[in-house]
Order: C-alpha cells, then structure tokens, then sequence
C-alpha cells in the first residue's frame, strides 16, 4: 500500500468496505489486518475464504492450482 503513496496518501476512505471515518486509511487497512493476524497468532494476515482458519507462511508454496 504505499508504494501508491499518491492514491492512499491522506485518504480516510476507498469503497465500501473503508467509506471514511476518522483514522488515516493506511491505519484503517494495517488493523484490519492485524485482526486477521490476531486470529492466527502473527503480526498481521489476509483473510481469503476457506473452512476453518489456517496460516499461510508463503502463499505461492500452497499446492493448489489457483497460485
């Protein structure tokens, strides 16, 4: 996310799942996903649908076909 400093920057909301609110939204995405780390006990994740809750240290290492 910052590396598109220009879009983020000063920004406190994008779409419907940031619509605004007080916080800057770079803060606004790093304790999403520190809520999703949380649940995994890591500094931050990304959540994606799957059954239960599962960590994943490198995503391109999943043998699955969608990567």
């Amino acid at each position: 996310v910052y590396a598109y400093g220009s879009q983020f920057e000063g920004k406190k909301g994008m779409g419907e799942v940031y619509p605004g609110g007080d916080r800057d939204l770079r803060d606004q995405l790093r304790v999403h996903a520190a809520y999703y780390g949380g649940l995994i006990r890591t500094a931050y994740g990304e959540p994606f649908w799957t059954r239960e809750t599962m960590a994943v240290g490198d995503p391109v290492g999943l043998p699955v076909a969608s990567f």
